[in-house]
């Protein structure tokens, strides 16, 4: 039975497509990895604060690059690349998404450290009551998305094998459509596999929920972190400095927290868009092709998360590259100074 791919992405569309991809999913790539390095290289100096760099570098490097193998197995044309495909983007995602839940822990980290050092009775209980809490939220951080992505992959649902019936190849622009490993690039009415339309629907569904949750949960958050600290600041809790210190260390950790929570939003609101617009092709007119600037903006977004990331929660945060250049000493030495406080 053919399918109905009439106005879907041509040949050159695809071929830019994976360009765009593998361009920009190197830059994630090189951000990531620059951050485990040094952090693991400078794990004595960062302390506490690597535990969660680490992971989220981890998680941020191993979804750009399954997708950048994707991508350039989308440029080998290969056949295999449908079965390969069914079990690698879902991979990816799994990814991001442990990405998301470890920006949430993040915030709330940072609301812990700023709003609680001060009324903590001493360091050791404060340092046992982390540990406590982390090693389980950790675990189930990293365990919940994988044992979706399992449960993903053994329902009956999961189909590997020819989509295409031969005799149908010559209506689709020679299988290349069909043959490519895009994020959402198929569709209910267009795709290839009439067997995905479950999995598909799960994960547009899962995505828009965990995306939006998270950025609605950071910025819940860091507003409550801000209004937290203009509260105590105009109080008289911090010192009034000449030379404007203290103004200037409110402004960075407004910034920085803004900037977290933009990160998510630039990164996945083209997608989520995206996924909507090609939603509403199953009851319209609309042309696949059509929509390719918006396949390729989202390609740029999605892919940058892991450098944005590795910008925002590492080399553009003052303590951080501090520790890194050997500019200060072990940033926890600070007791009397939470070590979030400067940039989150």
């Amino acid at each position: 039975m053919a399918v109905n791919l009439t106005g879907i992405l041509t040949t050159e569309m695809i071929n830019s497509l994976s360009n765009v991809y593998i361009g920009f999913l190197t830059l994630s790539v090189v951000g990531s990895f620059s951050v485990l390095v040094v952090s693991i290289l400078k794990w004595s100096y960062l302390r506490e604060q690597v535990h969660l760099l680490v992971q989220l570098a981890v998680a941020d490097l191993l979804a750009a690059l399954i997708l950048m193998s994707t991508s350039i197995m989308n440029k080998m044309n290969t056949i295999n690349s449908i079965i390969i495909c069914q079990y690698s983007l879902p991979l990816s995602l799994t990814f991001y998404f442990i990405s998301f839940l470890l920006a949430a822990v993040y915030a709330w980290k940072s609301m812990n450290a700023i709003q609680g050092w001060r009324e903590s009775q001493s360091d050791d209980q404060r340092q046992c009551a982390r540990n406590k809490v982390a090693v389980p939220l950790y675990a189930f951080i990293w365990l919940v998305p994988s044992a979706l992505y399992l449960a993903y992959v053994l329902t009956n649902y999961m189909v590997a094998a020819m989509v295409i019936p031969l005799d149908d190849r010559n209506f689709v622009d020679d299988g290349k459509y069909c043959t490519s490993c895009f994020l959402f690039l198929h569709v209910g009415r267009d795709s290839c596999s009439n067997n995905e339309t479950f999995h598909s629907i799960f994960i547009r569904a899962t995505l828009f929920i965990m995306v939006i949750g998270v950025m609605l949960t950071c910025s819940v958050i860091y507003y409550k972190v801000g209004k937290w600290y203009e509260k105590h600041e105009q109080a008289g809790l911090f010192p009034v400095e000449g030379d404007g210190r203290s103004r200037r260390r409110y402004t960075r950790v407004i910034s920085t927290a803004r900037n977290m929570v933009l990160v998510i939003l630039v990164c996945w609101a083209p997608a989520l868009i995206l996924i909507l617009v090609s939603t509403l092709m199953i009851w319209t007119d609309i042309e696949q092709r059509s929509l390719f600037a918006l396949y390729v903006i989202q390609a740029i977004s999605v892919s940058l998360q892991g450098f944005l990331n590795s910008m925002v929660y590492a080399w553009r945060r003052p303590n951080f590259t501090e520790a890194v250049l050997g500019e200060h000493t072990p940033l926890i030495a600070y007791h009397h100074q939470a070590f979030f406080e400067d940039s989150l």
